[in-house]
């Protein structure tokens, strides 16, 4: 997938907010960036890429159900992208 702008990246944070169970750790993190509720879109970019940063490298993809595993690789790159 190639990232145009931030309404991709929400929509990928939306997806996996639809597939983690409502009290998963991380599913109001998710959920918060489902949509771009942060006054600049450099804000929203700077804060969803800490996030997943922190995601990423505490391996917190270990803990996830199996469907957000397979959407690991998708965030990463996102990760990348921003």
């Amino acid at each position: 997938m190639l990232f145009n702008n931030l309404v991709d990246a929400k929509n990928i944070m939306g997806s996996v907010t639809k597939l983690l169970p409502i009290d998963n750790p991380y599913y109001e993190d998710f959920q918060f960036f489902s949509s771009i509720n942060c006054t600049t879109s450099s804000e929203y970019r700077e804060e969803l890429k800490s996030f997943l940063e922190k995601f990423i490298i505490n391996h917190a993809i270990l803990s996830m159900p199996d469907n957000v595993m397979n959407i690991y690789p998708l965030l990463v790159k996102l990760y990348g992208w921003l």
